[in-house]
């Protein structure tokens, strides 16, 4: 779960809304830049209850189709990651024409009720290929006519600290007038990278490189620089899952009930927040 953001909060910061918000990867992300989260719509009850949890100051909504001008308040930016489902490689891909990613047009509505500075959507890479790439022409083209211009990059969130290889299409959109160019460019050279030690460049032995995450089964018990190993323990190669202690250590497994299940869903879902922190810091500078 979540920590509370460390960013202070005032009024003046610039305000985000966040729109199928999840458990609230993409506000993390932007609340850590210097944005506020003004409001949330997620339809999820339990998700829902982690937002409230993490974002108490935030307005929250159930069904995006329900919501608009009459109640969500201006903001400076709007983020969402619409419904994947139709668009994944692993559906049926009914594209934009899906039920559920065809969310898409609800969130076209909203912002020309709104008319937010800033736009920033996220999805699966399946998105660039559904329909023989006409679904993401219709996407682009979509927020052109509503006056939105910007461009696309697949970030991978193993390259900012995550211990997974997550690879999105970020747009990144602006009200008339094109986002900083930086965020089409890498953030510094090569060399800026921090190394592993000489000595553990081979293998799985990068135990510096080694970060926490779910255990299940048995599996190396650290992950490599390039984000492929399975788990990381602190305190195995070879480390069995048993059910008591997984309970101890990472509150799955033992216990397992519709609730746990729909947080650990969610997490697994989220926008990675170092990504979307990266793509805001890029933003607030220009709502100074």
């Amino acid at each position: 779960m979540y920590a509370h953001p460390d960013t202070p909060r005032n009024t003046h910061s610039p305000t985000v809304g966040s729109l199928f918000a999840g458990i609230g990867g993409f506000d993390l992300g932007f609340e850590r830049a210097g944005f506020r989260t003004a409001w949330q719509v997620e339809i999820d009850p339990i998700r829902r209850a982690v937002l409230a949890d993490c974002f108490p100051h935030a307005q929250r909504f159930d069904d995006v189709r329900a919501c608009g001008r009459h109640n969500l308040l201006p903001v400076d930016a709007i983020v969402g990651g619409f419904p994947c489902q139709d668009l994944s490689t692993m559906g049926k891909r009914a594209g934009l024409a899906g039920e559920r990613s065809g969310l898409f047009y609800e969130v076209v509505r909203i912002i020309n009720e709104l008319r937010p500075r800033w736009l920033v959507l996220e999805n699966v890479t399946g998105l660039l290929s559904c329909n023989d790439g006409e679904d993401f022409a219709a996407v682009i083209g979509t927020l052109a006519e509503c006056g939105y211009l910007g461009f696309w990059r697949v970030l991978n969130a193993q390259y900012f600290g995550v211990p997974t290889k997550r690879r999105r299409v970020f747009m990144v959109a602006g009200l008339g007038c094109q986002p900083p160019i930086e965020l089409l460019a890498d953030a510094g050279p090569v060399d800026s990278l921090p190394r592993a030690p000489k000595a553990q460049q081979t293998g799985f032995g990068l135990a510096g490189w080694a970060y926490p995450t779910l255990l299940a089964g048995s599996a190396p018990g650290q992950i490599n620089l390039g984000g492929s190993g399975l788990v990381a323990v602190e305190d195995g190669w070879s480390a069995m899952a048993e059910r008591s202690r997984t309970i101890e250590h990472h509150g799955l497994c033992k216990g397992l009930d519709a609730a746990n299940f729909a947080e650990a869903q969610g997490a697994g879902n989220a926008v990675s927040p170092p990504v979307a922190e990266w793509v805001a810091r890029h933003l607030i500078e220009e709502c100074a």
